[in-house]
């Protein structure tokens, strides 16, 4: 036979319950810290295929129209800058959001006034 009795069990439940709470403190600020935020490296990888297929697509147009009209390599030349120029612009874009989103993560709300 068992020698619980009703202490015995009482403490069992109350353990349980702080390790469940535990648990689930440490599940919310995982959660928390995970919420909305993207690794460097993902926003490297974002910047720099944004920037390379610019000038690739910049590229290619340029190209295509020297195949055609016969002016090789001035729109390749011309088609590139257009492409480098968009890709800067691009990135600078994407550089405003990311600005944006950490300003707002930064900024804690604020309580509101009494009218007091």
């Amino acid at each position: 036979m068992s020698s619980e009795g009703p202490d015995d069990l009482g403490d069992e439940i109350a353990r349980a319950r702080a390790t469940l709470a535990e648990r689930e403190a440490t599940k919310q600020k995982a959660t928390k810290a995970n919420d909305g935020s993207i690794s460097a490296g993902a926003y490297a990888l974002r910047y720099g295929a944004e920037f390379g297929a610019s000038i690739f697509i910049g590229g290619l147009i340029g190209y295509w129209i020297d195949v055609f009209a016969g002016t090789k390599p001035w729109a390749l030349l011309a088609f590139g800058a257009f492409g480098f120029a968009a890709g800067v612009r691009a990135m600078m874009r994407a550089y405003k959001e990311l600005n944006a989103q950490a300003l707002k993560q930064t900024q804690e709300p604020q309580a509101p006034e009494d009218g007091n």
